[in-house]
């Protein structure tokens, strides 16, 4: 069992690495995808945040940046209370392996795990002129997985919606990465309605996270906006 060390803080670690397309480019290295903060009491402060290193892949990757963030903050594996990750919708694999990730840590650190919709987080970056905003995820053809954070900051699920279900969310923006579908934008062009990039940040965790309660690590799972196509093609085959 890891003990904690007596005259270190407690250590909050962050994961986002939900949807990559988010990035500005490929080499964009001003979203980070770890972060952590250290607790007094009720108040935390930010240690430090990091991008994945360029080139970075799989879990190898997440792990490095995670022990290099930790190493330059004097952040040892005891001092982790918990671990707060960002679950999706997004991409099929960075979901995997960051909700698999975040699991084997809280597990072996025997730390609380936080599981925040990605759509959250993407909020905290949303400023009050741009509310309502529809936020965008997980776009496939001429489909979305849409939430709605309304002008009070309240966040609701929309789920999957074609660009006909734009003006009936009332928003005044769309936040999005490049994959939004053209169908959205045009539609979003005739009700005078601005796209804005989405903006997904490990150091906004913290403020998503805000009450929600931890899960069990053995039942984290990540959000897919839908079935993913190697199961729907592998579920062809085994029908046919």
């Amino acid at each position: 069992m890891q003990v904690k060390t007596a005259n270190n803080p407690p250590i909050t670690l962050g994961l986002e690495m939900s949807n990559p397309s988010a990035a500005r480019a490929p080499d964009d290295e001003s979203t980070h995808a770890v972060a952590v903060w250290s607790r007094s009491g009720q108040t935390h402060n930010l240690l430090g945040s990091a991008p994945m290193p360029r080139g970075a892949r799989g879990s190898d990757g997440v792990m490095q940046s995670v022990a290099s963030l930790c190493a330059g903050c004097g952040v040892q594996p005891a001092d982790i209370e918990r671990v707060i990750v960002s679950v999706g919708p997004g991409g099929y694999t960075a979901l995997r392996i960051a909700t698999t990730t975040a699991k084997m840590l809280a597990s072996t650190l025997r730390a609380q795990l936080v599981a925040v919709p990605s759509a959250l987080v993407a909020a905290q970056a949303i400023g009050p002129e741009s509310r309502p905003a529809l936020i965008a995820l997980a776009s496939k053809k001429d489909h979305t997985f849409a939430s709605v954070f309304d002008a009070g900051g309240c966040w609701s699920q929309l789920g999957i919606i074609t660009a006909d279900g734009i003006e009936a969310s009332g928003a005044r923006s769309i936040v999005a990465d490049s994959h939004l579908p053209e169908s959205f934008t045009q539609r979003a062009g005739t009700l005078g309605i601005s796209v804005i990039p989405i903006h997904l940040d490990a150091r906004h965790l913290l403020a998503a996270s805000a009450g929600i309660d931890p899960v069990d690590p053995a039942m984290l799972t990540p959000l897919y906006a839908r079935e993913p196509d190697a199961v729907t093609q592998w579920r062809a085959r085994s029908s046919g």
